[in-house]
């Protein structure tokens, strides 16, 4: 009898132990999900874009300038603002999630057309996600004359990147992200050049205060030569990002001169090495529109 009652103890205290558990499991299942917020600060780390959008209702403006290359006459073109170029943004949130915009750039007079959307937001909690992956394509137009002498078809102009933006808050202070992208000209030099090129953009931010973070892009091409002898180098970027109230302002460093995705990312014939490098800027700014 005795060691029936042992058996029956130790079976009681087991059962209660499970059932302890099994409460414990119940109250870690239920920890609440928490968004991860700013991953970054601005919708684009430098020329590549990040998984941010303004959120809904919000207006944002985009003014970006590059100023001239290293090696063209930089004293003489006052520190290259005699060959700056320019670009203008302009866009809206519909939702949290998607984000409609277009833009104009001096550089071949390009005008584009985007949309981002948030497909998936990195949170943590009961069955947390760890990264953060956007959708972001985009359409552009050259307007500027071409000068080989050819009658050009309007389709001719066209260009478009489609891309994947999977990125991580690892923690407060830093960010990084990767972005496998395809872009395609409908025009390319010759019959044996492809029109199309994938591509893979690598980039972090990582703060050092509150208001300030260093920031760093590079990618990699999958074309970078066309049968006519033209070549194409990695583009990469080394900035600032300085927060100031309703205001992010970039300064950076690049070897690309252009600034729309096409054309940084798969058509950037500077190189470093030789002093193609730009100094440059983003300043963005938000507005509420509708609550």
């Amino acid at each position: 009898m005795k060691y029936i009652f042992y058996v029956f103890s130790f079976l009681c205290s087991f059962s209660a132990q499970a059932q302890e558990d099994d409460l414990f499991d119940v109250f870690e299942e239920e920890k609440p999900r928490e968004l991860v917020y700013a991953t970054f600060k601005a919708t684009q780390l430098i020329n590549a874009s990040t998984n941010e959008t303004p959120g809904k209702g919000v207006l944002q403006f985009i003014m970006a300038h590059r100023f001239g290359s290293f090696n063209d006459d930089y004293l003489y073109n006052f520190f290259g603002l005699d060959n700056a170029q320019v670009r203008m943004q302009l866009d809206y949130g519909i939702t949290n999630r998607l984000n409609l915009g277009m833009g104009r750039s001096s550089f071949l007079k390009i005008a584009d057309g985007f949309v981002k959307y948030q497909l998936l937001k990195q949170h943590t909690g009961a069955k947390s996600v760890p990264v953060s992956i956007t959708l972001h394509s985009s359409t552009n137009y050259r307007n500027s004359r071409y000068t080989d002498g050819i009658d050009h078809a309007i389709s001719d102009r066209f260009s478009y990147m489609h891309q994947i933006i999977i990125a991580r808050k690892w923690n407060r202070k830093l960010s990084t992200l990767v972005s496998p992208s395809l872009v395609h000209f409908n025009m390319v030099p010759t019959s044996q050049d492809p029109n199309t090129s994938a591509h893979i953009t690598l980039g972090a931010r990582y703060k050092i205060s509150n208001r300030t973070a260093l920031t760093g892009e590079g990618t990699l091409l999958s074309n970078r030569k066309f049968a006519n002898g033209e070549q194409w180098t990695n583009p990469f970027a080394l900035g600032v990002d300085i927060e100031t109230g309703g205001h992010v302002f970039q300064l950076h460093i690049a070897n690309t001169r252009a600034m729309n995705g096409p054309y940084w990312m798969a058509r950037n014939p500077y190189s470093a090495i030789s002093g193609g490098l730009f100094l440059g800027f983003n300043v963005s700014r938000v507005f509420t529109v509708s609550e």
